[in-house]
């Protein structure tokens, strides 16, 4: 989006949001007022139809006397001339009656005297007292105005086909509908069923639109609104309720104008002070556009072009306000000053790449970049001589381009592999040679993040490492030549010991010392059969002897062998007994070695005052044995690397030869089997090592 956008619609938002809101929450509350008005009218129409409703109920009631009349059980002596005349003298809502013989001929008939018409008002509907007697009820009539009075005639036939007509004053009841007005221009009206207005109510027939209304009646409910209805040229618009037992409907009306005008005429305004606002807006934007906006967008421009070509042509032309026209001189020199670090940089950049050049170049190892996808980002010339890539290996893709078999092999593995650190040996024959000098490498992989910081790439180190091979085979065949060496005397040793215990008689001071000298044998040919053990575990010429072990006797007895060197050091030593009787298949005399080895490292590091446990148990297809200690603890990052041959912790270096776990876990593989440690530092070490069932030989 451009910046003269982005600012047109900030002003625009700033100018025009109020005014839309004020907009809205006119429409909102003319939607309001609109509804409370036609509940207004709802109201006052139902209103006005229960008033006709209980104007009827009395007039009914005004017509309880003819049960005296027409009462056939009713003695016949009575004078229902003089009972009617007293009934309508009593009842003043009464205007005028009229008695008829069956043949239509008067008995009597009265008239009040608040009846401004002269002639009596049946005149004015001859046929009523006809319908009456056909249909045996009552009828009513047409309301009549006479004189500007209205009357509401109904005939009542007796049961001998006399028929009383009655005249009933409406004016109390178009008095009241009157005085029911909403607003100056609000009104209440009674029309019929076919939309034409009751008469005697100021209101010409011929100004109404009885059809439209008589449509409104036919497809609305009994209570509804009235959106809109033409009176005297005018527009009204209100609510209408008809009533049940009167062919009538009272409808509550107001002027268009007086409902809508005011609040319509408010939303008019407020949305002819948006559209202002808006123009005003568009004005602004173009005219600061002119002084801001165009120098900026310079300024962009010219930025833009700077950091694509890295340097600076022309200077951006100082335009606009004099505030723009500063920071315009202060980019422009600051650009200049970034060419002038650039230059700088990029000498001390070729520099430093050159030092490092010539440190990798005299390093013994070779080295290699590669990206995500095995292509040489880098190397120095050792690497791509040991792999057979030429001086100029541009663009190659390993490990197909490597020539050396060995080497691409290798490669293959390590990249394929997803450890972020990984490390493996390779023979590889030394190349110009005759005859042939195999050399032994150490290639060592770790993962590094790209610049992109989206993919990894790989660091790779091949390293010499044949000169190391050569003195861990000598240290080996030193290893086994004094240990050959070593078995006899100390045999010897061992068993004048043994002798001197027997034929002595026992003494506190004298066993002490023998006990002594028997561990100390017993450990040193302990060490002796672990160089001879590892070496021919690691060359695979070990068998197994099996017999039949029980797994509680093996670790009580190691338990008892260690006890003389325990108690001087005041540590506990528990062999915790198995839930139940453990027997299996394995060679007693490497798994006790395991014990042991694992007894001696926990006796080595566990301070006085502790406690070291031994335990086991199985399950369906292996046996568990457990050497638990209150020592120093092991690190995490140690606990696989002190499985491996002649490694130890820096701190235990004089402690050994490293040879003990090693042996120990080549043992327990042998027997179908694994070991682990679990370990927190401070709080004590648990080996843990599995025999399977079953074995066989």
């Amino acid at each position: 989006m451009k910046l003269t956008t982005r600012f047109f619609l900030i002003l625009l938002g700033i100018a025009v949001f109020p005014l839309l809101v004020s907009v809205g929450w006119n429409v909102y509350q003319y939607r309001g007022s609109i509804a409370g008005v036609f509940s207004l009218h709802k109201t006052v129409s139902s209103l006005a139809a229960s008033n006709m409703e209980e104007w009827l109920a009395s007039v009914n009631r005004s017509l309880a006397f003819l049960y005296t009349v027409e009462h056939p059980l009713q003695k016949k002596n009575i004078d229902e001339t003089a009972l009617i005349k007293e009934a309508v003298a009593v009842n003043s809502e009464i205007m005028a009656l009229s008695f008829l013989r069956p043949d239509g001929s008067e008995i009597f008939k009265l008239q009040s005297e608040n009846v401004k018409n002269k002639d009596h008002l049946t005149t004015f509907i001859p046929d009523l007292a006809g319908k009456a007697r056909e249909a045996g009820s009552i009828q009513m009539g047409e309301v009549i105005c006479a004189e500007g009075q209205p009357f509401f005639p109904l005939a009542y036939p007796l049961i001998d086909s006399r028929v009383v007509i009655f005249h009933f004053s409406l004016e109390k009841l178009w008095g009241k509908m009157g005085g029911m007005r909403t607003g100056e221009s609000g009104r209440v009206i009674i029309l019929d069923k076919k939309g034409v207005p009751l008469p005697c109510q100021g209101i010409d027939p011929e100004s109404i639109d009885s059809e439209a209304v008589r449509r409104v009646f036919k497809i609305s409910a009994k209570i509804d609104r009235m959106p809109s209805m033409k009176l005297g040229g005018e527009r009204f618009a209100g609510a209408y309720a008809a009533t049940e037992k009167l062919p009538w409907v009272a409808v509550s009306l107001q002027s268009h104008d007086e409902i809508y005008g005011a609040q319509r005429r408010s939303i008019i305004l407020f949305s002819v002070f948006t559209l202002i606002s808006a123009v005003t807006t568009v004005i602004v934007v173009l005219l600061i556009s002119r002084r801001i906006i165009a120098p900026i967008n310079n300024m962009v421009n010219g930025v833009k072009k700077f950091l694509k070509e890295q340097r600076l042509d022309k200077v951006i032309p100082a335009e606009g306000w004099p505030e723009i026209k500063n920071l315009v001189g202060i980019l422009n020199r600051m650009m200049l000053e970034l060419q002038a670090y650039r230059a700088f940089q990029l000498n001390q950049i070729m520099e430093e790449k050159n030092k490092a050049q010539a440190l990798i170049d005299t390093i013994p190892d070779g080295v290699l970049l590669l990206d995500d996808r095995g292509t040489l980002i880098y190397s120095n010339q050792l690497a791509l001589s040991l792999l057979g890539l030429g001086r100029n290996p541009s663009g190659a893709v390993l490990p197909k381009s490597i020539r050396s078999d060995a080497f691409r092999e290798k490669f293959q593995e390590l990249l394929a592999s997803k450890e972020k650190y990984a490390r493996d040996e390779v023979e590889a024959p030394l190349e110009g040679t005759s005859p042939q000098v195999i050399k032994n490498y150490r290639v060592l992989a770790a993962q590094f993040m790209q610049a992109t910081l989206k993919r990894p790439g790989r660091v790779i180190i091949i390293r010499d490492i044949t000169n190391e091979k050569e003195l861990e085979k000598a240290k080996e065949d030193f290893f086994h030549m004094i240990t050959h060496d070593m078995r006899a005397p100390l045999s010897t040793i061992q068993g004048y010991v043994e002798l001197l215990m027997k034929k002595l008689p026992p003494n506190p001071g004298t066993d002490k010392y023998f006990q002594s000298m028997l561990y100390s044998s017993r450990r040193l040919r302990g060490m002796i059969d672990d160089i001879l053990n590892t070496t021919k575990l690691q060359r695979g010429t070990m068998t197994l002897q099996l017999d039949t072990i029980s797994a509680a006797e093996l670790i009580t007895r190691i338990r008892d062998n260690h006890e003389p060197v325990a108690v001087p050091k005041k540590i506990t030593l528990v062999a915790a007994p198995p839930p139940e009787n453990i027997e299996f298949n394995g060679d007693r005399t490497l798994l006790e070695r395991v014990i042991t080895n694992l007894m001696g490292n926990s006796l080595k590091f566990t301070p006085p005052g502790g406690k070291i446990t031994l335990g086991c148990s199985q399950d369906a297809d292996k046996v568990f044995f457990w050497v638990e200690d209150t020592g120093p603890g092991i690190p995490e990052d140690k606990r696989k690397a002190i499985f491996e041959k002649y490694s130890q912790m820096e701190e235990h270096k004089s402690q050994g030869f490293g040879l003990g776990l090693a042996m120990c876990k080549m043992t327990v593989e042998l027997h179908k089997g694994d070991i682990w440690v679990e370990s927190e530092v401070g709080k004590g070490s648990k080996f843990i090592f599995t025999v399977a069932k079953g074995l066989t030989q």
